[in-house]
């Protein structure tokens, strides 16, 4: 059975400059934890599936991540007005076509 990856370790607050970057390493964090996440399920479901009993580390509960609330809302939003540019050039791409 596939072994779970260790836990990817959040950015310190101070290596986050805050201006936006197309590559934040908050971001970056989340993508490791999406990752992290998804093999953790697939294991999760390997136990299942041969009827043993999960082990505490994949539960769901115990699989999340470490950002703060407001550093959550922040990302969130980065990530939403980088969606909405992005859909806004996309249109102006099929305007000029």
């Amino acid at each position: 059975m596939k072994l779970l990856p260790p836990k990817p370790e959040p950015p310190d607050n101070d290596d986050c400059c805050l201006s936006g970057c197309e590559f934040c390493v908050w971001d970056l964090y989340d993508e490791d934890m999406r990752e992290y996440r998804k093999q953790a399920e697939a294991i999760r479901h390997a136990f299942e599936s041969q009827g043993k009993e999960v082990p505490e580390q994949l539960r769901p509960e115990n699989i999340h991540d470490a950002v703060d609330p407001a550093m959550r809302a922040f990302l969130d939003m980065e990530r939403e007005m980088a969606m909405k540019i992005q859909h806004e050039q996309d249109l102006d791409r099929d305007d000029s076509e």
